[in-house]
This record gives structure tokens, C-alpha cells and sequence, in this order.
């Protein structure tokens, strides 16, 4: 374009100014102050032995101590002391499974990352005042008993049945020159120990069924599973198996958060002979009323813990809730039935009732496993000396926190 056909310009006039303040005569009538939001995540622990100062940046706190998720990265500085003596600086991230079987104490390593912050090329090189590091979670280690990839555990502390913990540190080693006179010795080393938490979150895959009528619309939603209880003749000239079949409709995810209810459906089948031999082979003694048959099966949520040792295996089981349970008109079952089949059925919700740190995971010497069980004993305490007849066993997995939509 030709210049002398461009438009003339003229400064503009310059922007008011601006402030929250009003001036002498105004009046605010309303302010909405800036808020301060603090992001998790964003906290800092400083460890100071030796002289020596080690900061851990961008982790949140659990516990007074720094925890880190799923493969989270351990970041920070090291500030070190007499840098002219300092040979070489070097930075170690390790997980143990440590277990207390009496006086004895062993240690299984999962797994070490070892790196060197700095070292001396040269007799005249000076360590820097301020080393930065950087060492990451894996998500796996080797399991050297199985010799696969396993996930790895979060930070666990317990003393039933035996006192193991699943522990994390980072250990910050500084090899320093000896004087002249200690000149023909080995470097001596100092060390700062930070002790650390590793706790994912883990969510389901995806949320459980909110309805019951689902179990028709939508039956790949629920998982059935189906468990047999033999009964004792009600005739002791009579030499029959009796049996009555219990159905429970799980959700099929088989995930829940400690924070949410698992909701089911339990159906009893059998003749009505069968579903009084069940309860007389509980109470031999006791007649059979009718009203026994609106509660005869206990549902609750186990968490069992395993320690393994050189002696056996040592297992603490703990409920963590027990679950109410409805009448229920629904009927689902579509398998053969006798012609004097008689059908109970059942809707109810089961809920953590006691908090939980941690989900569950497998190792070689420490395992934690949950279950929805179903018992024909009310059992208050320990169910692990249950007879297989009296008792069944659903593996679930309880995780820490809730689903999430991410769309």
C-alpha cells in the first residue's frame, strides 16, 4: 500500500487508573476478595543432620510425613558442608518389607535406585553449595520369589498377626577426605536418612449399579455366585443329602471405595425340607420357627492379612462392616427347581464401618486381601476357624478412594 494513503494515527489516551480502594466520596457495594487456594501437593520437609540440610519439595503430608502416588517423583535440593573434603554425593530410593517374628527380624528388599548427585573429578574440584535431586517411584518391581513384574505396595504399618510394615526411605550419603594423619584410611561417610510414605490413590474402574432392577436389565453388570449348603436329615433313619443353594448378585466390578455402599441381592432356593435341615444342623436343639427363616445368613466384609516366614504362614482376619438386609419380592433365578422349591430373598448394602490407609496388594512374604463373606454363623470376631459348610468366600478389592468421571 502507498504510505501517503495510510490514515493518520493518534495516540491513544491513556487507561484510567485502576484500584479496589474506593476514592473519598465512593462507597463499595459489594467485594469479592481473591481467594487463596492451597494445592495439595505443594508442601516442602526439610531433614537437617551433620550440618548437612536435604529438602523434599512437591509432596503432600500424610501422617506428618512426605507421601507420594503412583509413580511420583521425589523432588528436591541438598545443601551440603565442608564442600573442599567432599569426594562424592550420592542419592539412594528404596522400598522394604520388613517383618518381626519374634527376636528375629528379616528385611526383603522390592526394589533400590541408586544415583550419583556429584563427585570429584580432580583434587581441585569444589562440590557446589546446592545439589538438586530427582528419583522416581517405579510402578512395578521384581518379585525375585515369582520372578514377575508386581505392583508396587503402599507404605503399611501393622502388628496383627505379626509386626510388618512395607517401608520407603531416601538416604542422601556423603563420602568426605580424612585428614593428613587419617590420609591412608578410606573416606568417611555421614549420611541423612528421610523417611517416606507411598500411598496411590486407586479408584475403581468404574461405578457399581445404583439399582436393583438392574439385575435384569442390565445382567452384565452384577456377577452371581452361587454357593451350596448341605444339611443334615430331619430323620435320622434318613440317609439323603439335603441341600439348599444360596445365589449372591455382586456387582461385577468387584471394586468399591471404602467411602461408598456395595449393594447386592441374596436369594435362598430349596425344598422346605432342605431349608429346615440347614437350620437344624446350626441349632440341633431348637425347634424350627418360622420367623428363623427371615435372617439365616450373615453377609460382611473381611479384610485378611497374611505374613509369611520361614515357619508357615500367620493370618489376622478383621471385619470391617456387616450388612443390613431387606425382603425382597425380586426373583432371578432361573435355574431347575423341585416342585416344593421355596425362595427367600434378600436386597442389602454393605458399608466399611472401620477406616482403612491403604488398599490391597500381594507380595511374597505380605499380602492383603478383602472379601464379602457369607456366613450361617453371627460371628463378632475372628471368622477364619469357620467350617467351609458354615462359610463363603467372595474376593473383592476395598480401595482407598472413590470413581471419578473424567468426561
Amino acid at each position: 500500500m502507498d504510505p501517503i494513503h495510510l490514515p493518520e494515527y493518534e495516540p491513544s489516551t491513556p487507561a484510567p487508573d485502576y484500584s479496589s480502594r474506593p476514592l473519598p466520596g465512593e462507597r463499595c457495594i459489594e467485594r469479592t476478595p481473591k481467594q487463596t487456594i492451597s494445592h495439595q501437593g505443594q508442601l516442602s520437609f526439610t531433614y537437617q543432620e551433620h550440618g548437612m540440610s536435604l529438602t523434599l519439595r512437591g509432596c503432600r503430608e500424610e501422617g506428618s510425613v512426605p507421601t507420594f502416588g503412583l509413580c511420583s517423583t521425589v523432588h528436591g535440593e541438598f545443601e551440603p558442608i565442608d564442600r573442599e573434603k567432599i569426594v562424592s554425593i550420592t542419592v539412594k530410593l528404596e522400598g522394604r518389607v520388613v517383618i518381626k517374628n519374634r527376636s528375629r527380624i528379616s528385611s526383603s528388599l522390592l526394589f533400590s535406585r541408586y544415583r550419583t548427585l556429584w563427585e570429584s573429578d580432580s583434587a581441585e574440584t569444589v562440590c557446589p553449595g546446592i545439589l538438586p535431586l530427582s528419583m522416581a517411584f517405579p510402578a512395578h518391581y521384581l518379585d525375585s520369589h515369582t520372578g514377575r513384574d508386581t505392583r508396587l505396595p503402599p507404605s503399611l504399618s501393622i502388628s496383627r498377626p505379626r509386626r510388618a510394615a512395607v517401608i520407603y526411605s531416601l538416604t542422601v550419603t556423603v563420602r568426605k577426605k580424612r585428614g593428613l594423619f587419617f590420609c591412608m584410611r578410606s573416606p568417611r561417610e555421614v549420611s541423612i536418612i528421610a523417611d517416606l510414605r507411598y500411598s496411590p490413590r486407586v479408584r475403581p474402574p468404574r461405578p457399581s449399579p445404583m439399582y436393583f432392577s438392574a439385575l435384569k436389565q442390565s445382567p452384565d453388570e452384577w456377577l452371581e455366585n452361587v454357593w451350596s449348603i448341605e444339611g443334615c436329615p430331619l430323620q435320622a433313619e434318613d440317609s439323603r443329602t439335603l441341600m439348599v443353594q444360596c445365589h449372591l448378585f455382586l456387582p461385577s466390578v468387584r471394586v468399591f471405595s471404602v467411602s461408598e455402599c456395595i449393594p447386592f441381592h441374596l436369594s435362598l432356593c430349596g425344598s422346605t425340607t432342605s431349608l429346615q435341615s440347614m437350620l437344624r444342623s446350626l441349632a440341633p436343639d431348637r425347634v424350627v420357627e418360622e420367623e428363623a427363616y427371615n435372617d439365616p445368613i450373615h453377609v460382611f466384609v473381611v479384610r485378611q492379612t497374611i505374613v509369611h516366614t520361614d515357619q508357615g504362614k500367620a493370618i489376622h482376619e478383621e471385619i470391617l462392616g456387616n450388612a443390613e438386609l431387606t425382603t425382597s419380592e425380586l426373583t432371578v433365578l432361573d435355574a431347575p427347581l423341585p416342585e416344593d422349591a421355596m425362595f427367600r430373598s434378600w436386597n442389602g448394602q454393605l458399608r466399611c464401618e472401620k477406616s482403612i490407609t491403604c488398599s490391597g496388594f500381594t507380595t511374597s512374604v505380605l499380602e492383603v486381601k478383602d472379601f464379602v463373606v457369607l456366613s450361617l454363623v453371627r460371628q463378632l470376631g475372628s471368622t477364619k476357624s469357620l467350617k467351609a459348610n458354615l462359610r463363603h468366600d467372595i474376593p473383592i478389592r476395598i480401595v482407598t478412594h472413590p470413581y471419578v468421571d473424567r468426561l
